[in-house]
């Protein structure tokens, strides 16, 4: 009998002891499961986290590739600039040689526009000069056509004073061949006038037809003739 109880409480014992190792079993057990929870949780945010770093990563390869793409591009850009910066360099130097050539041209024209300036001048002075004489001419006309009146009237009057007096009247054929001279000499004039080609021809009229004075004169005797006539 004592040896029974003997072996119950060794075994109460020994179950109290099964029962400390089951609870602290269980309790790592719960411990464990906690862990390993944790352990899903951290590996699915690790999973989450690797495929967002799969996702960055390929992003950047294709920003990767698309800057690779760029920077070609660019190169064959800066390699074209380049090309056209020699074109342009090129165009630039022929401009300044065009430039020099040009300034040689320029001070060689501002000479000859210099001496066509003198020229001018020479020409606008004989110019006025040709005013003057065909101002004078126009004068001259004048009175050639006053003289002419005033002999066309001394004419009528000789002609019909000297109707029956054959000297006076050969007088008086000599004075109309006087006044058509003076009249071809008046429509040349005229003629020259209207039609002037060339004003360096203009001169003063200068001959030995006689003067207008003297005809006069030669007038004024047939008159006082033709009076005494009467």
């Amino acid at each position: 009998m004592t040896e029974m109880k003997r072996k119950l409480k060794i075994m109460s014992h020994q179950i109290n002891q099964l029962k400390d190792e089951i609870a602290s079993k269980e309790s790592a057990l719960v411990k464990s499961n906690m862990e390993l929870t944790h352990i899903e949780r951290e590996k699915e945010a690790l999973s989450t986290e690797l495929s967002s770093r799969k996702t960055e990563l390929e992003t950047t390869k294709q920003l990767v590739e698309s800057q690779k793409a760029e920077e070609g591009r660019l190169k064959k850009i800066i390699n074209q600039a380049d090309t056209e910066r020699l074109r342009q360099q090129k165009e630039l130097n022929q401009v300044y040689d065009e430039r020099d050539v040009l300034g040689t041209q320029l001070i060689r024209r501002n000479d000859e526009l210099a001496l066509l300036y003198e020229k001018i001048k020479i020409q606008q002075s004989t110019m006025n000069k040709g005013e003057m004489q065909y101002k004078q001419r126009l004068e001259d006309i004048r009175i050639l056509k006053l003289d002419i009146k005033r002999m066309r009237r001394e004419k009528n009057i000789l002609s019909k004073s000297v109707a029956n007096v054959d000297d006076l009247r050969r007088e008086l054929y000599h004075v109309q061949r006087e006044i058509l001279k003076e009249r071809t000499r008046c429509k040349a004039l005229e003629e020259e006038l209207e039609n002037p080609m060339n004003i360096h021809r203009w001169r003063k009229l200068e001959g030995s037809d006689p003067s207008t004075f003297e005809m006069l004169q030669k007038i004024q005797t047939l008159q006082r003739r033709l009076i005494q006539k009467n």
